[in-house]
Order: structure tokens, then C-alpha cells, then sequence
């Protein structure tokens, strides 16, 4: 078998011989919003089904946490990370590095696997924003005395 050329090294194809042998991806997500969270499934439900995702299920603890699981062709991850980046949920770092990798595994073997399943559970949990602290990354103006 010819491997791709792959932009990163080793991190990507080790990453995808797994997928390639399974044919798919199942990933757990986790992420908090400052929304409800059952709103925020709801939304979720309408993008994923847009962009020809298909929802397998959905869980609602009211105001609380929610869940939902979808499926989507590895062709549209790209979208599908948007969708969730544009609903306002702060994806855990663990749930941002799975994502960038399938977008990345996907753009460097998109020939080979764009048909291929992604099964995705993102768990939700409402955190309350007054409890947030504030910002503290160099975009943060500096208050001036």
C-alpha cells in the first residue's frame, strides 16, 4: 500500500491506520455552554441534519446537561467541527485535539475516505457565565489605573 505524503509526519498516519482498518471514527466529545443545554441540542439537531448528518439520539436533564449523537460522512468533519464552534460550545482541549486530528487524517486521505462513518457523543454541560472568570489571554485589553 502507498502512504500519502503527510504534512505532519508520523502524528497523522499513526493516527489513521486505526481508522482505516475500522472504517470509521467514534468519538466522545464533552463540552460546557453557558446557554441551556437543551437549547443548544435542539440547535445542534437542525445544523447536523443541514449538513447531512443524520441525530441518533438526544438526552436532556433539564438546564443541566444534555447529550446528543450524530453521525456525519468524514467528507463534511470541517463543517461539523463549525457547527459546534458556532452553537457557542467551549469544547474540551481533549475534544478540540480529536477534531483537529479527523479534520487533518480526513484532508491528507479524503479520496480514500471521504464516505467513511464518524459516530460522534457530545456530552453538554451548562455552566453558569457569572461563575466564568474573565478572560486572561493577550486579546484581553489591560485596564489602565
Amino acid at each position: 500500500m502507498v502512504q500519502p505524503e503527510l504534512s505532519d509526519g508520523s502524528g497523522v498516519s499513526e493516527i489513521s491506520e486505526p481508522c482505516s482498518k475500522t472504517g470509521g471514527w467514534d468519538l466522545s466529545l464533552t463540552a460546557m455552554c453557558s446557554d441551556d443545554a437543551p437549547r443548544t441540542v435542539r440547535f445542534l439537531t437542525g445544523a447536523v441534519m443541514a449538513c447531512g448528518g443524520c441525530v441518533l439520539s438526544r438526552r436532556y436533564e433539564p438546564g443541566e446537561r444534555a447529550a446528543i449523537e450524530f453521525e456525519f460522512v468524514r467528507a463534511t468533519c470541517v463543517e461539523m467541527y463549525s457547527i459546534l464552534i458556532a452553537a457557542g460550545l467551549e469544547l474540551s482541549a481533549e475534544s478540540h485535539l480529536v477534531l483537529a486530528t479527523l479534520c487533518q487524517c480526513t484532508r491528507e486521505t479524503l479520496e480514500q475516505t471521504a464516505d467513511d462513518p464518524v459516530r460522534v457523543m457530545l456530552a453538554i454541560r451548562h455552566i453558569d457565565a457569572s461563575s466564568r472568570s474573565e478572560p486572561s489571554g493577550s486579546c484581553t485589553p489591560r485596564r489602565l489605573a
